[in-house]
């Protein structure tokens, strides 16, 4: 298990109800194990209904797939030393993946690796075949290899599937100083061969997997393992743990000093949320199912102590991604610490202090302490403006420190300074979008200002939103920056143009951060938005006029959409109407800019070219 603290759990009953071993139940395999696991299937269901935490239920199924493994491949060596009596031959079962784990859902796959000392004999073959043949036969999924431990040494080396397969291996049963020779050799030649070809390439995966799954942890309808925030991020980070520090466990990052207690903690948490999600999942599903759809959301929210129709969707949901977001956090900061450069050696690293207290060193920024902090509150959300001024990262000691200031942050979040630096963020060449993500991620966002917690997670309730509304404003921040960078510059000219040209952006870039502020609250949500911005306008400093642009935005934010698509724009009066509503060039602009930045991030293919043309002529 990656806490390496398997949880209290009680053993499923129908652990008991396996035969003794005789060596004579081979031909009876296949019923035995189909009964065995059709009673602790009934078992799982039944705790699962009863409220049982989901790290517990995922123990209580991995220790009933073990006995039921460990009685076949006894019942195969009974059969087989009751024919060839002299013959003492080695084997060990060990198991791989999420079974290696110890992290079973109730369809999940398992995947077993036989190990010999040398050739394959007829009794690798009997253990194999015994055990292998009654897993299917009861309906199990079973992915399998029979090797020696040179041949998993050598291909590990060559493949990076069957290295990362490895890293998760654990012993289920057979011979243990086979097992242990093999571990040795594993953690000695395997774990640490090569470790920054392995990073880069499990990196370049973790990309690769987001972007396929929707690569925002708030999708409407979420990946609870592929996804961004989901459990294969936790995985990918205990590998690269396990190769970098020679850990088994993320506990043991604690020993080591590389992540917190409290880190831990939060997300052992997380995970018992999590996997009492895909419990539920699998169950209600009757198969391997990791996509949360609008559907299941609604069957699994009251099974899951969820009540209210709608409102308990919402509340689950709410509750399913701040446990990804954690999963999410928790993941970058082991990887961080993974891939963070070793100290020169002969030289001191080259260290530049920009402000008291904080230093960029190499592509990351740090704080010394929190001194930093309790002294000037502001210096919290200064950090981010540094970051993003030197183009560097956050040191992940830093993120930590960040969070643990938020209180103090909260307190002291009117200050003019605060505000200041907030839209010294907004008003940066560059990266924006960037910063304005980190800061949410890491609750810095919603500490300056309060209204934009009540965007966290919110669920938009139409067909076409594919992300929860803070997610997808922010979005909008970064479609306009892709805009700027002159991303769209030979496809979208005009609407590249205007961006580049317009002024105070960073009136534009709150408009679009808060456009759907007022949703959640009942009708009219532009008209309450606009309200909104006015308030959040003062505190962050602006002047009346810079005040009223935001709110300007905020209150029409849906007009230039609805009076293309759905009124005749050669209507004179229509467009004279239009003009007395906007009044000068520059909200033309910013509202012309803000409606294809709405579009663009609400999914894929909702800015279509037809949308386009109508909103560029109007």
């Amino acid at each position: 298990m990656v806490l390496a603290r398997t949880p209290a759990f009680r053993p499923l009953a129908a652990v008991t109800t396996l035969p003794a071993v005789t060596g004579e139940a081979v031909r009876r395999a296949g019923q035995i194990a189909r009964d065995y696991l059709a009673r602790a299937h009934t078992e799982l269901r039944a705790r699962q209904e009863a409220g049982e935490g989901g790290l517990a239920v995922v123990a209580a199924y991995t220790d009933a797939i073990d006995h039921l493994v460990r009685f076949l491949a006894a019942e195969a060596a009974a059969s087989y030393a009751s024919r060839y009596a002299r013959i003492n031959q080695r084997c060990a079962v060990v198991g791989l993946g999420g079974y290696g784990r110890g992290e079973l859902n109730p369809a999940s796959d398992i995947d077993l690796l036989f190990v010999y000392p040398w050739k394959v004999n007829p009794y690798v073959e009997t253990i194999a075949e015994v055990i292998l043949y009654a897993l299917w036969d009861a309906g199990l999924t079973v992915g399998h290899a029979l090797r020696n431990i040179r041949e998993c040494g050598r291909l590990a080396a060559r493949e990076l599937k069957v290295k990362t397969a490895l890293l998760d291996a654990r012993y289920l049963v057979g011979d243990e100083a086979l097992y242990a020779e093999f571990e040795a050799k594993m953690f000695e030649e395997v774990w640490g061969q090569n470790p920054t070809a392995f990073f880069k390439e499990k990196l370049a995966e973790n990309t690769e997997r987001h972007a396929r799954a929707g690569d925002s942890v708030y999708l409407l309808q979420p990946q609870l393992k592929e996804g961004q925030g989901g459990l294969r991020d936790l995985h990918t980070a205990l590998w690269m743990a396990k190769v970098k520090f020679k850990v088994r466990s993320f506990r043991e990052l604690v020993t080591l000093g590389q992540i917190a207690e409290r880190d831990v903690l939060e997300l052992e948490e997380a995970l018992d949320f999590l996997w009492r999600i895909r419990n539920a999942l699998h169950q209600a599903s009757d198969r391997h199912q990791d996509l949360l759809t609008f559907e299941l959301q609604e069957r699994l929210a009251p099974a899951l102590g969820f009540a209210d129709e709608r409102d308990g969707v919402e509340a689950f949901m709410r509750a399913y991604y701040s446990r990804a977001a954690v999963v999410n956090r928790f993941s970058e900061a082991v990887i961080a610490r993974c891939v963070q450069a070793e100290p020169y050696r002969r030289s001191a690293p080259t260290v530049r202090v920009i402000r008291p207290g904080i230093r960029v060193q190499g592509r990351t920024l740090s704080v010394v302490n929190r001194g930093v902090f309790e002294r000037d509150p502001a210096a919290v959300v200064q950090v981010f403006a540094e970051a993003q001024r030197h183009g560097v990262t956050l040191a992940p000691a830093t993120r930590e420190l960040i969070r643990e200031c938020l209180p103090l942050l909260a307190a002291h979040r009117e200050r003019p300074a605060v505000g200041a630096a907030f839209l010294d963020i907004l008003r940066a060449k560059g990266h924006v979008d960037e910063t304005l993500f980190e800061m949410h991620k890491l609750g810095v966002l919603k500490t300056v200002i309060p209204e934009f917690g009540h965007l966290d997670c919110l669920i938009a309730h139409d067909p076409f939103h594919i992300y929860t509304v803070d997610h997808h404003s922010l979005m909008g921040v970064r479609e306009l920056e892709r805009l700027r960078a002159g991303e769209f510059a030979k496809t979208l000219p005009h609407v590249t143009q205007v961006m580049r040209e317009v002024e105070r952006p960073e009136l534009l870039f709150l408009g679009m951060m808060f456009h759907d502020v007022g949703k959640g609250h009942g009708h009219d949500h532009s008209g309450r938005g606009a309200r909104m911005m006015h308030d959040i306008a003062t505190r962050l400093g602006l002047n009346e006029d810079e005040g009223a642009a935001c709110e300007f935005l905020v209150r029409h934010h849906l007009l230039m959409s609805h009076l293309a698509q759905r009124r005749d724009m050669h209507d004179d009066q229509l467009v004279i109407d239009f003009c007395r509503t906007v009044g000068t060039l520059e909200n033309l602009h910013r509202l012309y800019l803000l409606t294809y930045a709405d579009m663009r991030a609400v999914g894929p293919g909702v800015w279509s070219t037809w949308r386009d043309t109508l909103v560029t002529e109007l």
